[in-house]
């Protein structure tokens, strides 16, 4: 028992210090990402059939410089003012299945644009590795422009604030006004 008491102090200590050293994790500075799923919500609206659609893509980043400011001004200066390629940090390409391929859908000669901006993940400048979820919303497809039944998917990529593009990828099929089904 007097040993027990004579050591237990110091091999706490130590087993304290061991368990609070954690190796920070290390990624690129590119972004990396990996779809993980699509939610999928029908509903009617006026007599008209609609799907919003929330798009899951994990994300790594190196460096921690994802996302752009919110507030009028920041994040709104070149290369990410309006009209620039890097307006949008979130970008995501409508493709739609016709005769068992996809391709880039077009409607009255442009395509649909579903690129957008998601916020600074870090609240700080501080270069840190960063893991975790984007849930990015598209809130409306209608049966008025798509067909029930339509099958759609989006290639996605992102921008983080060094103008490092991630990879690409692509969401499983979604089937309109299935309600996920």
């Amino acid at each position: 028992m007097k040993y027990m008491l004579k050591y237990s102090a110091p091999l706490l200590f130590l087993l304290l210090a061991f368990s609070s050293c954690r190796k920070e994790p290390t990624y690129p500075d590119p972004p990396q990402i990996e779809f993980r799923r699509v939610d999928q919500y029908t509903f009617e609206k006026n007599r008209v059939q609609q799907d919003s659609l929330v798009l899951v893509i994990g994300y790594q980043d190196g460096n921690g410089d994802l996302g752009l400011a919110r507030e009028e001004g920041v994040d709104r200066d070149p290369p990410f003012d309006t009209g620039s390629e890097y307006e949008n940090n979130f970008i995501a390409e409508l493709q739609v299945k016709r005769n068992g391929q996809y391709e880039p859908y077009f409607s009255g000669g442009s395509s649909l644009n579903f690129n957008g901006r998601f916020p600074r993940l870090s609240s700080d400048d501080r270069s840190e590795a960063l893991e975790g979820e984007i849930r990015y919303s598209i809130p409306s497809f209608t049966s008025d422009i798509f067909n029930p039944g339509d099958t759609i998917r989006f290639e996605v990529f992102i921008y983080d604030r060094a103008l490092n593009k991630s990879n690409t990828v692509t969401t499983s099929d979604i089937i309109l006004f299935s309600g996920g089904e």
